[in-house]
């Protein structure tokens, strides 16, 4: 038989598949092919076996590849790549040896150009593109102005409080901290109000950062049952949750949580920062008239001594009643009266300066020589002869037995030989009981002139404070009517209030006189009988001085009030100060709530900034919570499936023992450990950062796709085209 030459590619016809494929391992898969270059190529006709002899090669078994004929390996047309849908589902082997020639198959590969970069259903493919839902509380538009209003909540709180000291609080008609009613809440519930809705804010936060930590840490994979499924951390109260949450490692839940313990204190804080104080309030000032002014008033009731016995009998009776002192006049001081607000407060003070006459009693003690005098010495009779003198004054008096307190006022003589009613007085006491015994005090009164500052109560027209300022004189203000009084006929001399310059007296002026010194003497003696060391005690601690000190000084002012100052008008300014009930912010709660609002602006902004890099690879595609999303995310899976039929707790617990999670970014499917595609789920190393690296800035590479390799050939079926010709 004679055998046919072989057919050369050339001369044949038939097309030549040529195809290069460069594959790698990727990751740790074990089962993928190395890489591989393959020239395939076979004919349209079958050829004799005598052909391969002539040709000189042995005939090829079915499904074996020839190498082309041809001077070069370039000039074949390369194969186009097809559908991957006609792949054989296992090995590139399958099907090549089938003994239909009709049927026969070649595996074609990937074009080595053509890199796998990522993994099958890897997370970049989907949820870099995809973005997820996100909770209100953790989006940068929700919580930036939040911890933006909590710092400019807590500086202006601060702010506030300055000028709050600073301008002495702020007006208000009532006092709202005693106020009942609708007015109570009007006043104190904006700051509560504020306050409740700052700490909804951030617990909302807290919420939905504690519904979410199971699916961050499903994300960045291995997940433990009661770190993922069975934990949830919202059925635990905040004061508690806090130390569950770092037992778990999950530290942004621990501190979102102690947050709001922390922001539990803004309300009651809130409510503590308004408080009402009286407050020592200066009103703009006034002006007013004087009534009177520095000047000798000698009318009427000076002439027949009226000014005089009267201001004896309240002389007296202040100290018998304890008496506070008349409008205008301060212990020694006089102040020259002028008119009083009526229309601005009853509870403050007026401030003004004006002028005052100061009486000085100048009263002094004095030795008293007592002598017993015998039975029929004298037509007094059996008593004693007292004698005392001082500054160059001296006086003498006698007392009988038949009476046992005795006590006076007389004019001693003087080697100056004054006036008499200018002249010094001596106020003297006797006793004899429980021995006879004596006091005498000399007093040389005299007056001085003030320009002076004082303080009058509006409620009771009493002056509180005289402060003087210098000597009054001609160039001080309201001096026009002082200059007989200051000059002739007084030149600056007290009136002693005893003696009197009366022309043809009446029986009744000079029964005036004497109720004046008797008055005087009698107020001095009653005032050492309710001392506390009692009349005797008085003698021998010499109370007398300091007693005739007090009853003549409040004598002396008195006359000065009537005496030394005559009817004037005159405009006089005065400050108006009074107590103002004004809102003031507490010192303690403000720098206790701007200090809580700053540590919950700052940590505030730590939990968001490490919480969006915890859950930056979660693109949730709904809101968790409801029973759908729970369903979505566990149906048709191996999770699903473990826990079908289980209803108690326990159960549940113990099915899930052991065993770890992740989630698909790609998917939101849940994948036990164990499953398909559980290696491709992100990993708990994949791109994660601790807190503490990202702190400091650094990135942890991943260690399964940190670099990329040539990922296996995946085989494809070829398609055929006209006359049989393999494509």
């Amino acid at each position: 038989m004679t055998m046919s030459p072989a057919l050369s590619p050339t001369s044949a016809g038939p097309p030549y598949q040529h195809m290069e494929s460069n594959t790698s391992l990727v990751g740790d898969e074990p089962n993928l092919l190395d890489t591989t270059d393959t020239l395939a190529t076979h004919h349209a006709q079958p050829t004799t076996t005598t052909s391969h002899n002539q040709s000189g090669l042995q005939p090829l078994p079915k499904g074996a590849m020839a190498l082309p004929l041809s001077s070069s390996p370039y000039n074949v047309e390369p194969l186009r790549n097809v559908d991957r849908s006609n792949t054989p589902p296992s090995t590139p082997s399958q099907r090549l040896l089938d003994p239909e020639p009709a049927h026969v198959q070649f595996a074609t590969y990937r074009d080595s150009a053509e890199k796998i970069l990522h993994p099958p259903d890897s997370p970049q493919d989907d949820t870099r593109q995809e973005k997820g839902w996100i909770p209100w509380p953790l989006r940068p538009y929700f919580w930036i102005p939040f911890v933006v209003i909590l710092v400019a909540g807590a500086v202006g709180l601060e702010v506030a409080l300055h000028f709050s000291n600073k301008n002495q609080g702020w007006p208000t008609k009532w006092d709202i901290g005693t106020q009942t009613g609708i007015l109570h809440y009007v006043y104190t519930l904006p700051p509560v109000a504020v306050a409740a809705i700052l700490v909804a804010l951030w617990t909302w936060t807290d919420i939905e950062i504690k519904k979410m930590q199971p699916y961050v840490d499903l994300v960045h994979g291995d997940s433990p049952p009661h770190r993922s499924l069975l934990l949830d951390y919202t059925r635990t109260n905040n004061f508690i949750v806090w130390k569950n949450a770092a037992a778990n490692k999950h530290y942004l839940v621990a501190l979102a949580s102690l947050m709001v313990v922390l922001s539990l204190a803004f309300q009651p804080l809130a409510a503590a920062l308004l408080v009402v104080k009286d407050v020592w309030w200066q009103a703009p000032d006034i002006t007013l008239d004087t009534v009177q002014a520095i000047g000798l008033n000698q009318d009427l009731q000076f002439e027949d001594l009226t000014s005089f016995v009267t201001a004896a009998g309240f002389a007296s009776a202040s100290v018998l009643y304890r008496l506070a002192d008349i409008p205008f006049i301060r212990g020694p001081y006089t102040v020259a009266p002028f008119q009083l607000p009526t229309d601005v407060a009853t509870n403050g003070t007026v401030i003004v300066n004006t002028t005052a006459i100061k009486s000085d009693t100048g009263c002094l003690p004095a030795t008293v020589d007592m002598r017993q005098r015998p039975e029929g010495e004298n037509s007094i009779g059996a008593g004693w002869t007292n004698t005392a003198s001082a500054n160059g004054c001296a006086i003498s008096w006698l007392v009988d037995n038949k009476t046992i307190n005795l006590f006076g006022i007389d004019k001693p003589a003087c080697n100056s030989a004054p006036p008499p009613q200018f002249s010094p007085i001596v106020f003297w006491f006797f006793t004899y009981q429980p021995v006879p015994a004596a006091s005498a005090t000399f007093c040389f009164p005299s007056l001085s002139f003030w320009d002076v500052n004082v303080h009058v109560e509006l409620a009771t027209n009493n002056v509180t404070q005289v402060t003087e300022l210098r000597p009054f004189s001609y160039a001080s203000n309201f001096s026009s009517l002082s200059a007989n009084v200051t000059g002739e006929p007084l030149r600056g001399r007290a009136y002693n209030g005893i003696e009197f310059s009366l022309t043809n007296p009446d029986q009744f002026v000079l029964q005036r006189q004497d109720a004046t010194r008797l008055q005087l003497s009698a107020a001095v003696y009653q005032a050492a009988v309710q001392s506390p060391e009692g009349l005797v005690g008085s003698f021998g601690a010499d109370r007398f001085v300091h007693l005739s000190t007090q009853v003549y000084t409040t004598y002396l002012a008195l006359v000065a009030r009537k005496v030394y100052f005559l009817p004037m008008r005159e405009a006089i300014t005065m400050q108006v100060r009074t107590f103002k009930k004004r809102v003031w912010l507490s010192s303690t709660a403000v720098h206790l709530l701007a200090a809580g609002m700053f540590l919950l602006a700052f940590f505030g902004t730590i939990v968001h900034l490490f919480h969006r890099t915890d859950r930056r690879r979660l693109r949730l595609r709904h809101e968790p919570g409801t029973i759908a999303s729970a369903v979505s995310i566990g149906a048709q899976t191996g999770m699903g499936n473990l826990l079908a039929g289980r209803q108690h707790q326990k159960d549940i617990t113990e099915a899930l023992r052991n065993r770890k999670f992740r989630i698909d970014p790609g998917t939101m499917k849940i994948i036990m450990e164990g499953e398909d595609g559980y290696e491709f789920a992100t990993s708990p190393t994949d791109g994660r950062k601790s807190i503490f690296a990202a702190l400091q800035g650094q990135n942890r590479l991943s260690k399964r796709f940190s670099t990329f390799s040539k990922p296996p050939s995946v085989p494809t079926t070829p398609t055929r085209r006209g006359n049989g010709d393999n494509v």
